[in-house]
């Protein structure tokens, strides 16, 4: 075949394999907005505003342009952005293609003659490993939604094509070398996605050194990838934040120095990069330095790539309602590349988890935080970062710290994985290398690298649970060596829709085109090698994960699965050169068929039914619960990504309820958000914080801690309010005093507030009808020993409020008094929120149930047989084809709770039809068939009987206790240290199995209960069976 023919084929191969991927990402893709960071990245696309640090200003650019451009309305703006995700996930594949036929083709030419078999072999490589990516777990996850990981792997298989075109043409082609800056221009712009491409970086350079260079001794080598390592950590950590730090310096120079406008040292600075870019090149064209100027051009168009940052200070200037850091000039846009919200960790060198501070000097100074004063027109000192910085004692640091964080739930976690009884001595080298293998390799990369190739037991979160999130086969006896007996597994493993086996087909198809090409090409062995470890386990390194995660973060190592693909494809060339003399275009074709089946072939089958979202709107639909929940102009404080999120997007893309006032909790700790909230946004009103950006400008009352003076009585929360706001001496003690670094630090002297309420202002907002009911004053007991920033706003607020105004916390907002600043007695439940009521009302104190039900309003909420807007929706929850992951059946967890606590308060104030309306509602749109039984289900038992339909939650407790007798009957056959691994899943069990038991006895026996009785009831006789077989202590 000659080399146009080739070239003719190859294309157009690629180009299906392009369509194959594209149709399926599109049959599969989500309608609308999706849980975690998706809600957001839509909002700020199609509105192009400032979404959370580093920034994906280029995804946002171009989701704006296909969101504003081709959707007909607001409610297809999320479908357009989430299709950019699929676009970019197909052409990932189509570069995918062409990249692993260029290496097998070098493959085959070592080989001998590029026979018509070979060629089948080069496009069925190409065929079968794109493919495979195609169908793969992780990578199918992200092409169909609006993330920005799709996109970032876009340009990393962009990048690696470029640079293997570059190894392709430069033997022949004078003008080669643009094939690398096509590189660093794909690097720049990842930069306004993820900066995940970057790390194509060394295999590019050892593509180069194995072109150029025909040293291949270990000095060579080692030279080299240290100078492949050293570009990256030039493009990474040196081009772009130096060229910023260099604006930021003349910025503040030229304006606080030679007394220049606001921006510009910015445009000082950027006449000075044009200008040595110029010089640059005009010098190296005189002194006939080609590579100098190409590798000028090369800065130049990541800076290029950069630019995209541009838009984010262009619209942060205007003051867009999502406004994240506020990145308006080139110091903040610094602080923003650098993610300096979330603060920093330790990567090679730095402290372990119990590190305590150094006793001599406990802080370090950091550096100074500016901001531009509009008042003086200067940039001021607003931190001066004394003693900010923590300095811990010497004998806690070390090389590779691993374990690190001081959060308690991690260092329970380090402690117990890694086995650490003496929580106050030093962490030896050897644990924290240890816990680096165990943890960040093995559990995390290593089990979402065979959950893609291997198969995966279910998408549950796995914290070392044998039923939840391992990786698997389908090939028993290796899967019951590792997870304990595979036969009679119950319904919930079994016919699990995420359950997915490849027999591990992919993974020894992978391996054996790695030895493969190992044995015949180490060269490129090689670079592909460096680009999966980079890819992988540098991920790991750098990211430094702790335990455990909010969520499994496999989507983070994608680009090692790419990799693995490549050597899936190769695997097809192995098997037709093993062929040998059997080896034809019919042999060869055979191969290639076969291996279509059994890899892509089988992922896709196996992967469709838990990838397709194409009919699921659970995300909007709970959103806009949320906001249905409030009343007019009402304020609701949420505190994580997934009832913020979604709520931001149906806001800011569909226009829906933006008369309610989002406040995140989490964010409320900063100034540039509390500068957010005092903004007017679209129907809503200002947040009526009195505080002004100078005294709560960071830095500034971060923190306030509890003195114990002795002081006794209450403190109306205005006088504290005033005394909070004071900076003199008298609000401060000095902190590590008698250390090189005392500080000095606001505190209070007393917990327990006062606020007086207006009876008049209560009985107009109509919280009542009768002002004796009414009390004079709440009475509020502060139960923390500091009060962060975000609490000073709360406090404020609720000092300030006049009930015309009404204030709820999201349900979700936490479960514990602390959550809800210990005003738990004064919540009201309306759907999915809490309303802040004067009146105070003990709750159930389990978690999940704090002060009382307004029944009329969640039933008017809640039961929504015609699926009218304005009352809850399911999203399609019920639909048998539509799949819930694992973070929408955890969104369930409080809604069944919250139907629950209704139908029980309804039944108990005798409205028991109401009542199982609402459990009907309940049980039928979010049903058992595809959420299964869990806590939140006796809840839902209990409410049947309760009104009385005693049939109904008999019918729920029969299906219940199967479900749990499965379970049991499973955990039985586990022996020896495997049945201790299940030990906690099966007291789990065993405690739903008693109170369904209790339950029965209490609402079918009741007073009349005998010891006879109790002997003789099926679910005691049957817990007491279990407990003698499990060895667990009975109770009664």
């Amino acid at each position: 075949m000659n080399a146009s023919s080739y070239k003719r084929i190859n294309d157009l191969l690629g180009w299906l394999v392009f369509v194959i991927a594209s149709a399926t990402y599109v049959l599969t893709v989500e309608p609308t907005t999706s849980f975690w960071d998706c809600g957001e990245y839509i909002a700020t696309s199609v509105k192009l505003q400032v979404g959370h640090p580093p920034g994906a200003p280029l995804f946002q650019l171009m989701g704006a342009v296909v969101g504003n451009l081709f959707a007909g309305d607001v409610t297809q703006q999320a479908y357009y952005v989430n299709l950019l995700s699929a676009f970019s996930s197909s052409f990932t594949i189509l570069f995918l293609f062409w990249s692993i036929t260029a290496i097998a083709k070098r493959l085959i030419a070592r080989l001998g003659e590029q026979t018509p078999a070979r060629t089948i072999a080069i496009f069925g490589a190409g065929a079968v490993g794109a493919l495979a990516y195609t169908f793969s777990d992780s990578f199918w996850f992200s092409a169909v939604e609006g993330e920005v990981y799709a996109m970032s792997s876009f340009f990393t298989a962009l990048a690696f094509w470029a640079g293997l075109k570059w190894e392709a043409a430069v033997d022949h082609d004078p003008y080669a070398n643009r094939w690398l800056l096509l590189v660093a221009y794909a690097v720049g712009l990842t930069v306004g996605v993820h900066i995940l491409a970057f790390l194509v970086i060394p295999a590019v350079v050892m593509v180069v050194y194995y072109k150029l260079y025909s040293d291949r001794s270990w000095k060579g080598f080692i030279i080299a990838n240290t100078i492949s390592v050293a570009v990256l950590a030039f493009v990474f950590a040196i081009i772009v934040p130096f060229i910023l730090k260099v604006f930021g310096f003349l910025e503040i120079q030229s304006v606080n120095t030679v007394g220049l406008p606001k921006n510009s040292g910015t445009l000082l600075a950027f006449g000075l990069f044009v200008g040595a870019v110029v010089y640059g090149l005009q010098w190296a064209k005189k002194t006939n330095k080609p590579l100098i100027s190409q590798g000028i051009l090369a800065v130049v168009f990541i800076m290029i790539g950069y630019s995209t940052f541009l838009t984010l200070a262009i619209r942060s200037n205007t003051n867009t309602p999502i406004d994240e850091n506020n990145p308006e000039d080139a110091i903040s846009l610094l602080a923003y590349y650098n993610r300096e919200q979330y603060g920093d960790w330790p990567v090679l060198y730095g402290q372990s988890f119990n590190a305590p501070l150094d006793p001599q000097q406990p802080y370090k100074d950091g550096k100074p935080t500016y901001a531009f004063s509009e008042e003086t027109g200067k940039y001021e000192v607003t931190n001066d970062g004394k003693a900010a910085v923590p300095n811990y004692d010497k004998r806690y640091i070390g090389f590779f710290p691993r374990m690190w964080s001081d959060q308690s739930d991690h260092v329970q976690n380090y402690m117990s994985l890694m086995k650490i009884t003496d929580k106050e001595a030093p962490i030896s080298f050897g644990k924290h290398f240890g816990f680096f293998v165990k943890y960040q390799i093995g559990q995390l990369w290593f089990r979402y690298f065979m959950w893609n190739f291997a198969g995966r037991q279910n998408d549950e979160q796995n914290r070392y649970e044998f039923t939840k999130g391992n990786w698997i086969t389908g090939i028993s006896f290796w899967d019951e060596a590792r997870l304990g007996p595979q036969d009679n597994q119950p319904t919930f493993l079994k016919n699990n829709p995420a359950r997915n086996v490849y027999y591990a087909l992919p993974l020894v198809l992978g391996l054996v085109g790695l030895f493969f090409q190992f044995s015949k090409d180490k060269d490129h062995t090689w670079v592909l090698t460096s680009l999966f470890l980079f890819t992988g386990i540098a991920v790991a390194v750098y990211t430094n994960q702790k335990p455990f995660e909010p969520r499994e973060r496999d989507y983070a190592f994608v680009g090692s699965f790419y990799v693995f693909a490549i050597w899936i494809g190769l695997g097809v060339v192995a098997l037709v050169e093993w062929l040998g003399k059997l080896r034809s275009t019919a042999t060869a074709a055979l191969v290639t068929a076969a291996m279509l089946v059994a890899v892509p072939g089988l992922m896709a089958q196996q992967n469709w039914d838990d990838h397709n979202r194409s009919n699921r709107y659970t995300a909007r639909d709970i959103a806009k619960a949320y906001l249905d929940s409030c009343e007019k102009n009402a304020i609701l404080f949420t505190n994580g990504d997934n009832d913020t999120f979604p709520l931001w997007y149906v806001q800011e893309v569909e226009g829906y309820r933006t008369d309610v006032r989002i406040v995140n909790l989490s964010l409320l700790n900063t100034d540039w958000y509390i500068d957010m909230m005092k903004r007017k946004f679209y129907d809503s009103e200002p947040v009526p914080f009195t505080f002004e950006k100078s005294e709560y400008v960071q830095g500034t009352r971060d923190v306030l801690y509890f003195q114990d003076m002795g002081l006794k009585g209450r403190w109306y929360v205005q006088d504290f309010l005033d005394y909070a706001k004071r900076s003199d001496d008298g609000v401060m003690f000095t902190a590590f005093a008698g250390t090189d670094s005392p500080k000095k630090l606001p505190f209070f002297p007393m917990k327990n507030f006062r606020v007086p309420v207006s009876k008049a202002d209560v009985v107009k907002a109509g919280l009542a009808n009768d002002s004796t009911a009414i009390p004079e004053y709440i009475d509020w007991n502060w139960g923390s020993s500091i009060v962060a920033k975000r609490d000073l706003m709360v406090i404020d607020l609720i000092a300030h409020n006049d009930w015309s105004r009404p204030i709820y916390f999201s349900t979700t907002v936490g479960s514990s008094p602390s959550s809800f600043f210990w005003l738990q007695d004064y919540l009201q439940l309306e759907g999915l929120v809490y309303r802040f009521v004067p009146t105070a009302s003990a709750g159930a104190g389990n978690g999940y149930e704090f002060g009382s039900v307004n029944t009329e309003k969640c039933y008017n909420l809640m039961v929504n047989p015609e699926g009218a807007a304005g009352k809850f929706n399911f999203g399609n929850m019920e639909v048998p084809d539509v799949f819930l992951d694992e973070t929408v059946r955890r969104s369930t967890f409080n809604l069944r709770a919250t139907y629950a606590r209704t139908a029980n308060a309804l039944a108990r104030a005798g409205q028991t039809e109401k009542a199982i309306e609402v459990l009907n509602t309940a049980t039928s749109k979010m049903p058992v068939s595809k959420l299964g039984y869990d806590y939140f289900s006796l809840g839902l038992i209990e409410g049947y009987y309760v009104a009385g339909d005693a049939e109904s939650a008999k019918a729920m407790a029969e299906g219940f206790k199967t479900d749990i007798v499965q379970r049991l009957e499973y955990f039985a056959q586990f022996k020896g240290k495997q049945a201790r691994q299940v030990r906690s899943e099966v007291e789990a069990n065993m405690q739903y199995l008693q109170m369904l038991a209790r339950m029965n006895l209490q609402y079918t026996v009741g007073m009349a209960l005998t010891q006879e009785a109790y002997q003789a009831d099926p679910l005691v006789q049957l817990y007491e069976k279990y407990a003698q077989q499990f060895g667990i202590q009975q109770q009664q």
